[in-house]
């Protein structure tokens, strides 16, 4: 090897060093790079690191000299900060859709995006938790989904539902789908996709751990706004609001009267589409809202029991009122 190729190596090995090692907490000194570089093979000088050191500044590097806690140079800005990292670590971590094994993966990948001693503080603190399915084949469907979204195409998939099999759940032998796809959700802790399946003049939702075989098609995804409102985007954001637990409908303006309470639980829900009509001395107040009339809304309405009432439309009241009657006779009776 000679002086130039050794030194690209020594350069390369620097900037590794200020990514794994530095961060201002913990600086490098020009001892600790020498003594670093000499334990990886690479004996150098003061002047040939700090030849590196301006070559990286130089070049954009955000190189950083601190004179406390200690004299030496660290990478500031870096990327991602720890908390933003922590953020998408705790996201990993009780993502269900991951299995364990994927779920580490990503969060080793997360945490090589910090300083090692960065990392360290971290590290014990997020762990695989709570409930995780078992689809190995997530993330090769997530990255096929999206090249299928960026190219408008077509997919094909098969889509399974638990059984009871043995006194135990199992999945079904699936069903075969082909979808035109339309965007990734992420709601309730699942991931979905949204799409077109080929026999409806619809939007439906997927869960992406159901999902097995997912393959693209050479086969154009017919354009969402032939089944949609929405115009040059599909947007996202606006379906998940209209939506319930992701189920399909109609489209429908549904007038509300609400306890006092619920005024968070509606505008968390809504946000600025709910529109306020009127409040009572009680602090009852009644609000209308545009939202996809499913059995995910009739789920989510029951949940509230006396403190929310349909007041329109008359449809929707009296499905809510034959529910609550199914309800009342099932509970009823002596025990």
């Amino acid at each position: 090897m000679d002086g130039k190729e050794y030194g690209k190596l020594r350069l390369l090995a620097v900037l590794r060093l200020l990514l794994e090692e530095s961060d201002a907490q913990h600086p490098l000194s020009m001892a600790a790079f020498c003594e670093r570089l000499a334990r990886a093979g690479i004996p150098a000088q003061r002047k040939a690191v700090g030849r590196d050191l301006r070559a990286l500044v130089l070049s954009g590097v955000p190189l950083r000299h601190a004179r406390k806690p200690e004299n030496g140079y660290f990478l500031e800005p870096r990327p991602f900060t720890p908390a933003e990292v922590r953020l998408l670590l705790d996201a990993a971590a009780h993502a269900p859709f991951l299995t364990r094994e994927k779920t580490q993966m990503v969060i080793e990948k997360l945490l090589g995006l910090l300083s090692r001693p960065q990392a360290g503080l971290l590290r014990g603190q997020v762990t695989p938790g709570g409930l995780k399915f078992q689809n190995e084949e997530v993330l090769h469907s997530i990255e096929v989904l999206q090249q299928a979204i960026s190219e408008k195409k077509r997919v094909a998939f098969f889509y399974h539902h638990q059984v009871i099999q043995n006194g135990k759940p199992a999945l079904d032998a699936g069903r075969a789908f082909r979808l035109s796809p339309y965007a990734l959700l992420w709601n309730n802790d699942r991931y979905y996709l949204a799409g077109n399946y080929d026999k409806y003049d619809s939007v439906s939702s997927y869960r992406l751990d159901r999902m097995r075989q997912v393959r693209l098609l050479p086969v154009p995804a017919r354009p969402f706004e032939e089944v949609t409102p929405y115009r040059g985007r599909f947007d996202a954001a606006d379906y998940l609001q209209r939506t319930f637990s992701l189920f399909s409908g109609a489209p429908e303006q549904l007038l509300l009267r609400c306890n006092a309470d619920l005024l968070d639980v509606l505008t968390d829900r809504f946000g600025e589409a709910l529109q306020f009509l009127e409040q009572e001395p009680s602090g009852q107040f009644t609000a209308h809202v545009e939202v996809t009339v499913s059995e995910g809304l009739y789920e989510w309405l029951l949940q509230y029991g006396a403190r929310l009432c349909v007041v329109a439309p008359t449809y929707v009241r009296e499905e809510m009122r034959r529910r609550i009657s199914r309800m009342g006779a099932l509970y009823g009776g002596t025990s």
